[in-house]
């Protein structure tokens, strides 16, 4: 789904894209006009996982990391962050 297909709905998923990282989310507001939103923060715990290396290139690399799955939960007392669109969508 992208940008311009999504109507947001308070209690939706959200993520929060840092420069490399990502911060799991669920809307918690929606203006009037659902051009902008307000997310908070919710807890993302990694499920039983484990990394499969092999070596190669500097470090090496991980071959299963698509398989990883996360469980998240409500935190009512995490940041909050707004979002608007753009002209762009």
């Amino acid at each position: 789904m992208s940008a311009p297909d999504w109507t947001p709905a308070v209690g939706d998923g959200a993520t929060v894209c840092h420069y490399s990282d990502r911060t799991a989310c669920t809307v918690i507001r929606v203006s009037p006009s659902g051009k902008t939103v307000w997310m908070q923060e919710d807890p993302a715990v990694l499920d039983d996982w484990k990394p499969e290396f092999i070596p190669g290139g500097f470090a090496g690399h991980c071959v299963n990391n698509t398989e990883q799955t996360y469980q998240y939960s409500l935190n009512l007392e995490g940041a909050v962050h707004r979002a608007s669109r753009r002209k762009d969508g």
